[in-house]
């Protein structure tokens, strides 16, 4: 018997290829990618120095280091496009790694809204508009890698850089530039990759193991643009990419740092089960 999320799963997996699938024949980036980055292997006890001294060299450079205030949050509004399918966005990613990602776009006139989170815990998805429906956490691939790989805040300051070990592993290419790859082992050994510009020292590549349509595939995200917000460098271009193949652009029209989240919740809501009344009995 297939369940409502299988369903669910099923239909927004047919449609994510439906929408990539054309564009897998696509002009290819030119990443020269180093052998190896996405293959399992034993964890290193411990990151290098090489690794260590290009992660210095980008907070360095970024502004990260020298920040008045350490970066807690950013909180992200722009656009996305994956081929002819154009969505708004607003995207919150702290410093402990919880990520909530709101879409909202507008099809045949009906205003639709979906919202992808992770809370530090478990990763979970709510239909918003143009019908509210329960939330659903989710797992296997995808799950990991929504809450693994993110679109700015990287993983190179406590408190989530306790959870990686950095290893050095070559000189590499991205968009026709030398470049520096490493490779992270992250929770539950996930391997990640980053590539530094060799000239400016920026993260201008990075990504990990996803699933489009139930086949696992590199995706990646490559910084084309930055711009300062109070001080600190960031990308404000991305493109998408998988198995190198542009699929996408992501476009960051407005970040802010360290907004006020006391109020926001994180956390999957609550199922509302229907409350049932006891009928009341008559009397003879």
């Amino acid at each position: 018997m297939r369940t409502k999320k299988s369903i669910l799963c099923q239909a927004t997996c047919n449609l994510v290829w439906r929408v990539m699938a054309p564009l897998f024949v696509l002009t290819l980036l030119g990443a020269t990618h180093t052998t190896g980055l996405a293959a399992t292997e034993a964890r290193p006890l411990q990151s290098d120095r090489a690794s260590e001294q290009l992660i210095q060299n980008y907070l360095t450079v970024t502004g990260l280091q020298k920040a008045q205030s350490p970066l807690l949050n950013l909180v992200a509004r722009g656009t996305i496009k994956e081929s002819t399918l154009l969505r708004n966005f607003i995207l919150i990613e702290t410093a402990d790694g919880k990520r909530h990602l709101t879409y909202h776009w507008t099809h045949l006139g009906r205003d639709h809204r979906v919202v992808f989170a992770y809370d530090g815990l478990q990763t979970w998805t709510q239909v918003l508009a143009p019908q509210q429906q329960e939330a659903q956490a989710y797992s296997g691939i995808n799950s990991k890698h929504f809450a693994s790989y993110r679109w700015l805040m990287q993983p190179f300051t406590l408190p989530t850089s306790a959870d990686y070990v950095f290893q050095y592993k070559g000189n590499a290419k991205v968009g026709g530039r030398p470049a520096h790859a490493i490779k992270a082992y992250g929770k539950n050994n996930s391997p990640s990759w980053f590539y530094f510009d060799k000239d400016k020292s920026l993260l201008t590549r990075w990504g990990g193991l996803g699933e489009l349509a139930g086949t696992q595939v590199e995706l990646d995200y490559q910084a084309t643009q930055f711009k300062p917000v109070d001080g600190i460098l960031l990308p404000s271009q991305i493109e998408l990419l998988a198995e190198n193949a542009i699929y996408g652009r992501i476009k960051l029209e407005q970040i802010s740092i360290n907004q006020d989240l006391n109020d926001f919740s994180f956390y999957m809501p609550q199922l509302h089960s229907p409350t049932l009344r006891q009928r009341p009995t008559v009397k003879d």
